[in-house]
């Protein structure tokens, strides 16, 4: 009885032995049959070995094609770039690639090479029209510009382009010339105005003064006034009340317990469990209660 009890309890672990090493040997037999293909792929002529499982790469002077090396064929005023992909060469410095040659640029008259050696330039003053450089005629009044497109040329300040010359901005009294190539040309000095082309002077009004901004206003209001219309009002700032500096609104606000009504400030008024909100003017109910008409209720 104990002998057969052994014997069942013995079976099982000699099957899982024998398949444990039957994997074991299945992948000795793959990791065999992998590296001796490795070892037995040898790199094709002009080749050499590059790391493991096969690889390799062509030697100078060959490029790769599929699976060989091809000898690279070098044009007349080309060299060899080292590379065993692509063609395998550039041309010489001055010379541009057509097909498989390598063609000398023609350089026109007032041009250069480029750095790169395989387009061309042309020299300062001048411009590229087809295949040759055409002198830049500068009107007067102009200079070269750097720019390789358009006339080549631009007004000094004070003038402007009309077709290939350029005029002089009318330019009134009390203005400056701006240098831009759109709208009138000129901007009104400081405490001036654009009016019918002329530029006639600002006058601020009482507790105001002049400014330049952005938004087109010409003046403004000193604090503790307000614009209405061409004149600087007085704010009058209620008891329990403090002046703001905007320009927008009453220019006022009430200190903190106080709110805005009917032009004054008047006390806030609160309810049992309740308290004065972020803004300081008005009141909410502490959690947990609601707000319910003027009184705070249990949820």
């Amino acid at each position: 009885m104990d002998s057969q009890h052994k014997i069942t309890l013995t079976q099982p672990h000699k099957a899982l032995s024998f398949f444990q090493c039957l994997i074991v040997m299945m992948i000795f037999a793959i990791s065999a049959v992998v590296f001796g293909q490795a070892e037995a792929a040898e790199p094709p002529a002009n080749a050499r070995s590059k790391g493991y499982l096969g690889e390799w790469e062509c030697l100078q002077g060959f490029r790769k094609d599929v699976d060989a090396c091809v000898a690279i064929t070098i044009p007349q005023n080309a060299y060899a770039t080292n590379s065993s992909y692509d063609r395998g060469w550039e041309c010489r410095h001055g010379y541009r690639r057509e097909i498989d040659a390598c063609v000398e640029i023609n350089l026109p008259e007032n041009a250069y090479l480029t750095s790169l050696g395989a387009h061309w330039s042309c020299d300062r003053g001048y411009q590229k029209i087809d295949n040759a450089c055409a002198r830049i005629d500068v009107p007067e009044n102009a200079y070269l510009s750097d720019n390789n497109f358009g006339s080549g040329w631009e007004c000094e300040r004070g003038f402007r382009v009309a077709g290939n010359a350029c005029e002089p901005v009318s330019v009134p009294s009390n203005a400056y010339a701006t240098n831009t190539s759109y709208g009138r040309g000129w901007e009104c000095e400081r405490g001036f105005r654009e009016q019918a082309g002329q530029c006639a002077p600002l006058v601020a009004p009482e507790n105001g003064f002049l400014v330049t901004t952005t938004s087109g206003g010409d003046w403004e209001c000193a604090r503790g006034y307000r614009a209405v219309k061409d004149a600087c009002v007085k704010v009058i700032v209620p008891e329990n009340g403090y002046l703001t500096g905007t320009v927008y609104g009453s220019g006022w606000k009430c200190e903190r317990g106080y709110k805005a009504q009917g032009g004054v400030c008047v006390a806030v008024m609160m309810p049992e469990n309740a308290h004065l909100d972020y803004s300081g003017n008005d009141w909410e109910c502490d959690a947990p209660y609601r707000r319910q008409t003027n009184s705070c209720v249990g949820a």
